[in-house]
């Protein structure tokens, strides 16, 4: 089967807040224009589904998975997938350009819930064979569509600032969808979470002295175990996320604050100035002073 290759422009309105939301009801293929729904397609944004009622059989990347009602799953970007089968099926895709929402959806990695749903459990999908998927029940399903609706009154209205309406409900979605993954029971997904809750800590408690072995003590994994599972998801090593994260704060207070450099640098986690200058260089390709400026 051919792979269908799609991309942001199709979906998103042009000059507006790179959001869309497709609603796909029964099992009657081409509901809309562009609907790949059971085609197999990529694309180059995000996507976010959600099972309302109904069922069938999702193909992502080689493999197949049954989903239901309740079911919330995200497809990362150039992931392959569609539905081999749809049974009277009623879900919302809620699609989304990373790159765009990245200043946001850095603040939404202090939750672990977030971390475990949005960056673990699509890396582990395969291996946990779709077990540490969000499921949500009928009164939480009922919470998830009423806000679901009214992104799609907004998309349809167009009225001046829907796209803004559109991201912050968007964002809501996402605090919910990562609060619902924090109560999850299934011991899969509760090791995703503990996963998810060392890149919180890392994003709250930044001025803390970090040790492998503490992370590893919140992980519940092996130092051995988890290092490779940290950079695979993130690209990093838990010590250079932490990193990036010190100098993401002193990036900001250098433009929110006149502090001198030694003060920020030492709000940041960084004891020698000298050092912080030589590591904010490598990162921004400019001193804090040329920063400010």
């Amino acid at each position: 089967m051919k792979t269908v290759i799609a991309n942001r422009n199709d979906f998103f309105a042009p000059g507006c807040c790179p959001i869309a939301l497709r609603t796909i009801k029964g099992d009657a293929a081409m509901q809309h224009p562009g609907d790949l729904t059971d085609i197999r397609h990529t694309h180059d944004f995000a996507e976010l589904i959600f099972i309302l009622r109904g069922g069938g059989l999702h193909w992502i990347d080689g493999k197949t998975y049954p989903v239901e009602e309740g079911d919330v799953f995200l497809i990362q970007g150039y992931t392959e997938h569609y539905f081999q089968e749809r049974h009277n099926l009623v879900m919302y895709n809620v699609m989304f350009d990373v790159p765009f929402l990245k200043e946001h959806l850095h603040t939404l990695h202090s939750l672990p819930g977030f971390n475990a749903f949005f960056l673990f459990e699509p890396t582990y999908r395969r291996g946990h064979r779709f077990q540490s998927r969000l499921r949500i029940g009928p009164e939480q399903l009922f919470q998830a569509t009423a806000l679901l609706r009214q992104i799609e009154a907004e998309s349809e209205g167009a009225a001046p600032g829907y796209d803004l309406l559109m991201l912050a409900k968007v964002l809501e979605i996402f605090v919910f969808l990562s609060r619902e993954y924090s109560k999850e029971k299934n011991p899969k997904a509760r090791s995703l979470f503990r996963l998810g809750e060392v890149i919180s800590r890392l994003e709250n408690e930044y001025l803390r002295r970090w040790t492998i072995a503490d992370l590893s003590r919140i992980a519940a994994m092996a130092p051995s175990t988890l290092l490779p599972v940290f950079r695979k998801v993130t690209g990093r090593s838990p010590m250079e996320y932490l990193m990036e994260v010190r100098l993401s704060k002193a990036a900001e207070k250098l433009l929110k604050t006149d502090d001198p450099v030694s003060e920020v640098a030492a709000a940041c986690g960084f004891s020698d100035p000298n050092y912080f200058s030589r590591c904010f260089r490598r990162r921004y390709n400019a001193s804090p002073r040329e920063y400010r400026r």
